[in-house]
């Protein structure tokens, strides 16, 4: 691994070839801004802590006060670029257009400091994590008062596929720092130790209680703890802690979906669409709802109708592809209930939407058909799908395999389906769903009884994600039937 002493003299190296181009430079360690215009400093410094407490809708409303105060401060540009990308405010594209220009202004009008700093933001938003980390390792040196500059240099030392042990130095460091507390919890709970995940959830909301998030995390991790009534508690302040949080009223709608409360869960979606701070987040949450008629189960008329105002939603937003995926999986949930001429006709519709159609429509149209049990067509859309997603990994591992597996499964080849799922993603609920109906098929009782208690005992529940959510009420009808 490079360490620290390497990716400060790079960063060094590359600043020493900006310094000439900034107005002024300073040697001092923390960051002083440059703008004379107090509203511009006071929206920034707001705009940064609602960015540290992972607050992005708000951190961009800040910053892009801080712009309009000051129109060439540079580093509030890159940062609201930054914080609207998060927030779905900004396309990708339209967001470096903003970075570049910032990144320009802060060598023009800006310090050293608040060059550098944008400069590693362009490159971290660029996915140059190597390059970012080497920056903010720098800046961390220049800047040693400053937290937020040391926790965002842990990309240059941390090893990125096991970065606990950098976190946990760093938290040593800086004890009462509580974002840290934020990404550790995660990381802990992916290792697997949810006792300490949850110890440090908890110290995040002890170091932070006046903020949306922290709450919002612990109440995550109680939540997929199975620890519902105090999940909900701690959902609940979070909607009531400024700035505001809609996502904590999803959260608190999958805390009563898990427990089979369809109605409550919709009412929470309801509440966050009210509070949306952009369209796109409205869309969201819309998504979700449609995940609890589906989760639900016998719904089709109720979830169609709701997918048909999410791609009315998103066709007024101009977002096509949102469009064309919630018309497919309007064919799975009439192939579902049986019906192919609704399910066809979904297809048709959800490709005529836009050209070429994104490689989710046919993964739900190879699930409608299969469904179908229209394995020609079925196999049409898989050939296709596989040709769209080769290279993405992520997606090959996940979906690709479990639309497979399912049509080898249901043509009567359940163990060709064993060998493709056992090589995929094994901790994705599609995953372990296929594969619990995999061993089934083949009269493995007591395997397929396993994989389906590991979906059941799966409280990281995502609404909006349509696949996953199938897989569950899959698993919860064939769980049911064994006990009946």
């Amino acid at each position: 691994m490079r360490t620290r002493l390497t990716s400060i003299l790079t960063a060094a190296a590359f600043l020493a070839c900006l310094t000439p181009l900034a107005a002024k430079s300073q040697t001092d360690t923390a960051l002083k801004l440059t703008t004379t215009v107090p509203q511009a400093t006071a929206e920034f410094r707001a705009g940064i802590t609602d960015w540290q407490n992972f607050s992005p809708e708000a951190a961009a409303s800040h910053f892009s006060a801080a712009i309009k105060a000051d129109p060439n401060f540079g580093l509030a540009r890159v940062m609201y670029a930054n914080a609207a990308t998060v927030a779905g405010e900004l396309t990708r594209a339209k967001a470096l257009s903003e970075i570049n220009r910032g990144v320009a202004d802060a060598a023009a009008h800006g310090t050293t400091h608040e060059l550098l700093l944008a400069a590693a933001y362009r490159e971290a938003f660029q996915n140059n994590q190597r390059v970012a980390g080497e920056l903010f390792a720098a800046a961390a040196h220049l800047m040693p008062a400053d937290r937020m500059v040391a926790a965002n240099a842990l990309g240059a030392i941390a090893d990125p596929n096991n970065p606990i042990p950098a976190l946990r130095d760093f938290i040593a460091k800086n004890p009462d720092y509580a974002p840290a507390y934020n990404i550790y919890a995660y990381n802990l709970w992916t290792q697997g130790d949810r006792a300490a995940a949850l110890a440090a959830a908890k110290k995040q909301v002890e170091l932070n209680p006046n903020a949306p998030n922290p709450h919002d995390t612990y109440a995550e991790i109680l939540q997929w703890s199975g620890k519902f009534p105090e999940a909900i508690a701690e959902y609940r302040v979070a909607t009531t802690t400024p700035p505001r949080f809609p996502s904590s009223f999803s959260g608190m709608a999958e805390v009563e979906a898990l427990q089979g409360h369809y109605d409550p869960a919709r009412a929470y979606l309801n509440q966050a669409i009210t509070q949306a701070w952009t369209p796109q987040e409205k869309l969201f949450f819309m998504t979700e709802i449609a995940g609890t008629y589906a989760l639900q189960g016998n719904q089709v008329d109720a979830l169609t109708k709701q997918l048909d105002a999410i791609a009315a939603e998103a066709k007024a937003q101009n977002d096509l592809e949102t469009a064309a995926i919630a018309t497919a999986q309007k064919a799975a949930a009439y192939a579902n209930a049986g019906n192919v001429a609704a399910a066809h006709k979904a297809i048709a519709d959800a490709k005529a939407i836009t050209s070429p159609e994104p490689w989710q429509v046919n993964y739900f149209a190879t699930m409608a058909h299969a469904l179908l049990k229209h394995y020609a067509p079925a196999n049409q859309e898989l050939a296709t799908l596989k040709q769209k997603t080769t290279g993405n990994a992520n997606v090959t591992r996940t979906l690709v395999a479990a639309a497979e597996a399912n049509l080898a499964t249901q043509q009567g080849r359940p163990a060709d389906a064993l060998t493709i799922l056992m090589a995929a993603d094994t901790n994705n609920v599609v995953i372990m769903n296929r594969i619990a109906e995999a061993h089934a098929a083949l009269g493995h009782t007591a395997e397929a009884n396993a994989w389906y208690a590991k979906v059941n005992n799966n409280y990281a529940l995502a609404l909006s994600d349509f696949p996953s959510v199938a897989a569950r009420r899959r698993t919860r009808l064939a769980t049911t039937a064994k006990k009946s």
